[in-house]
């Protein structure tokens, strides 16, 4: 008789199974949560200045304000935009220049680019 251990949609035996039957039971990421690194490529051409980093597995972009002062309300205009919307989202700011990195994560830990990192991204302009 087997014993099983569940944790959330997963069941996980305590014997008698094969690492196959394992491989055939755990779930991976979802087909189609991130967008392949080529697609991501297509829409960066249509988004001037932002650009594919970490193998596309994040965006950047990178702009220059008049004043550092600019730059700041910039910068924490995004931080707070980025908050609200649930968006993972890194802000830096050197003097007059403000860097923005976007990713998605999953809930099993990857990161990745996916339609709500561009669609945020465009909204950013």
């Amino acid at each position: 008789m087997l014993q099983s251990v569940e944790a959330s949609s997963v069941v996980v035996p305590s014997s008698g199974w094969t690492l196959e039957d394992l491989r055939r039971r755990i779930p991976g990421l979802p087909a189609g949560h991130f967008l392949k690194p080529e697609r991501v490529q297509e829409e960066l051409m249509a988004m001037p200045g932002w650009r594919g980093i970490v193998n596309f597995r994040a965006i950047e972009h990178v702009r220059r304000f008049p004043t550092a002062e600019v730059a700041s309300k910039f910068a924490d205009y995004v931080s707070a935009f980025a908050q609200e919307t649930g968006q993972l989202c890194s802000v830096v700011q050197t003097l007059e220049h403000v860097a923005v990195t976007l990713t998605g994560r999953h809930p099993a830990g990857n990161f990745g680019v996916t339609r709500a990192v561009l669609d945020f991204a465009k909204r950013l302009g």
